[in-house]
């Protein structure tokens, strides 16, 4: 259902909420270099943003919505990691906060 102040797609799953931007809009708080990378590595991208209520919610989302998804995860931290390689992390490491540790402290 769209959300009634942003106009972004609200989800309610699993007892969570979550926001949803599937308009590509997010690409423009990229730099040019860092979408020409992404571009090289996959391909003209597509930007989906997904806001979460906790991390928690945000790890049951991502382990439904990354299992054989084949792209690229943002952290938020300066990485861009295949999504493979994230959702392993996620799985080995439960209590990883990608936001505030990079991948390379948990590996």
């Amino acid at each position: 259902m769209p959300d009634s102040v942003t106009g972004d797609e609200r989800l309610y799953w699993h007892g969570y909420s979550y926001v949803i931007d599937l308009s590509g809009a997010i690409l423009a708080d990229y730099e040019p270099d860092e979408l020409q990378q992404v571009a090289a590595r996959i391909g003209e991208p597509y930007g989906v943003y997904v806001s979460c209520e906790s991390m928690d919610a945000a790890r049951v989302f991502l382990r439904q919505v990354l299992d054989g998804f084949d792209g690229l995860v943002d952290t938020n931290h300066f990485e861009i990691l295949p999504a493979n390689e994230f959702l392993t992390l996620v799985n080995r490491h439960p209590a990883w906060d990608w936001r505030r540790q990079p991948s390379t402290e948990v590996r």
